[in-house]
């Protein structure tokens, strides 16, 4: 049969319900072979007679037969068409074409578009709108470990960040987080021990004032005053310490808030670089499906442009029928033959052409340029057809042939009607056993030949008989220009003449002989 191209989806799914069994499953698309079908159940592919049966093919749907209980949610069947990309048929020049096979390939190359097609129908591709964007990978050695990207300026695949700054981006962000965090917790430490320094400096100044009291009062606080004193000189050292603990914890607090912007922006480059992979990754399957349509409508063209061809042959097989070893009656497709139809006889070993009614040769004359029919007419008949009384069939050419009734010669259109090649019609019913004759005129050509009349060139050698000089004959020369060199023994013969123009060569050895009667003459 022959495949529909705007309905040929080689792919299927069914749903089975969850708990319900379902043994059979319809192919809504045509193949060829059991090994054209896949069957998937859940994303599995089964394996044929292990798994299942296929009937059907052959160039035509069918059914998959195996038995699928629905699971939990239900399970998905898919069937879907892969043919293998081959020629099984081949059509040789010069031979009749097998229209079943012919037919047989266009299809399986149709099917092979439509498998094109849907695979195609999966990738990723760019929109219809895109204009003028290479779409050319970058090398493998360049792709290996890295992300696919597209260029910002020009939209054209390149290399992106590696597979492992993509995966570690989120954390890269975790880790500038917990930098932060960190940060926040070291400058509430650092304000904690500013904090403490001014108290302690608070503290010495106390004890200060209260060592210069107790100088002023009495002598004998002296030595606690110095010890006070003592005291406070500590203090303040210490406290100077502390101060110093506490600028240095700011720089560090300080260091790590910087760490901490610069991972939040290395975080950031990060999730823009992802953002720009995905992006990419749409252009791309935008691209993918603009190949595939254009896969598509090419198939499309490829299956008219075969179609075509078909046409075409089919109408040239219907004029030249190829060799065959007797006159055909019908053309290679069984119709009626045409005229102007050709073939070559193998038996006769030359072109014949159909009249209308009969076949001729193409480059000569028949064996007869005439065929004579012989009818005894029954009482009352008019049309004289089939085989005459000497068991030969009637046919001829419109306008050539000479019809007679009882030696009468009859006129065409009035007495008689012939205009179907098979069939002579009487206007009048003729008696019985009156006898119709019929002189039919064969179509013919002239084969190759010189006219008399302006003569001609012939292309290759001839062979003249011997002619007597008188004055009803033709003179025959043995000798002609270029010719003047004897290398063989020569007889001119009585009765016979020769000439040769210039000089005559007789190479040694040679003997020319002239006969009683015949004549030599160098010209």
């Amino acid at each position: 049969m022959t495949i529909d191209i705007s309905n040929n989806d080689p792919r299927i799914s069914y749903i089975v319900a969850q708990g319900v069994t379902q043994t059979s499953f319809a192919v809504p698309f045509e193949f060829f072979d059991d090994s054209d079908v896949n069957v998937y159940v859940d994303g599995t592919l089964k394996t044929i007679t292990t798994d299942y049966t296929i009937s059907g093919g052959g160039g035509s749907t069918g059914t998959v037969t195996i038995s699928v209980t629905g699971g939990t949610g239900g399970s998905v069947v898919v069937l879907t068409r892969d043919i293998t990309i081959e020629r099984t048929t081949d059509f040789t020049a010069g031979a009749d074409i097998n229209r079943a096979a012919l037919n047989t390939q266009l299809d399986t190359l149709t099917a092979i578009a439509a498998d094109v097609k849907d695979r195609a129908g999966l990738a990723l591709s760019y929109n219809d709108r895109t204009v003028g964007v290479p779409t050319e990978l970058p090398d493998v050695a360049a792709l290996k470990g890295n992300t696919l990207a597209f260029n910002a300026s020009t939209g054209a695949p390149e290399a992106g960040p590696t597979i492992s700054e993509v995966s570690n981006a989120q954390t890269y962000a975790n880790n500038a987080a917990t930098s932060a965090s960190a940060a926040a917790s070291s400058a509430s430490a650092a304000a904690g021990s500013a904090s403490s320094a001014s108290g302690s400096a608070s503290a010495a100044a106390s004890s200060a004032s209260a060592a210069q009291t107790a100088e002023t009062n009495a002598e004998t606080a002296e030595t606690n005053a110095e010890t006070a004193e003592t005291n406070a000189a500590a203090s303040a050292a210490a406290a100077s310490t502390s101060e110093t603990n506490a600028a240095n914890s700011a720089s560090a607090a300080s260091t790590s808030a910087s760490n901490a912007a610069t991972s939040e922006t290395n975080a950031s480059n990060s999730a823009s670089a992802a953002a720009t992979s995905a992006s990419n990754a749409s252009t791309s399957e935008t691209n993918a499906a603009n190949s595939a349509a254009a896969s598509s409508a090419s198939a499309v063209s490829a299956a008219n442009s075969a179609a075509a061809a078909a046409a075409s042959y089919d109408t040239f097989d219907d004029r030249y029928l190829g060799s065959k070893t007797s006159d055909p009656t019908l053309d290679n497709d069984g119709n009626p033959l045409v005229a102007g139809a050709l073939y070559f006889n193998s038996t006769a070993n030359e072109m014949r052409v159909y009249d209308g009614a009969t076949w001729i040769a193409a480059s000569s004359a028949g064996g007869a340029s005439l065929l004579n029919y012989n009818y005894t007419a029954t009482a009352g008949q008019t049309t004289f057809s089939g085989a005459d009384d000497n068991a030969a069939t009637l046919s001829y050419v419109q306008q050539n042939l000479i019809v007679t009734l009882n030696g009468i010669v009859l006129e065409d259109g009035t007495d008689y009607t012939a205009s179907n090649g098979t069939s002579i019609v009487l206007s009048t019913a003729a008696a019985a056993g009156d006898e119709l004759n019929v002189v039919a005129f064969k179509s013919f050509t002239v084969a190759d030949m010189v006219p008399a009349s302006t003569g001609g060139t012939f292309s290759g050698n001839i062979t003249a008989p011997k002619f007597l000089t008188t004055a009803n004959k033709i003179e025959t020369s043995i000798f002609r220009v270029n010719a003047q060199s004897l290398t063989a023994n020569t007889t001119i013969d009585a009765d016979e003449n020769a000439s040769a123009t210039g000089p005559l060569t007789i190479a040694s050895g040679v003997t020319l002989t002239v006969t009683s009667g015949g004549s030599l003459a160098i010209l």
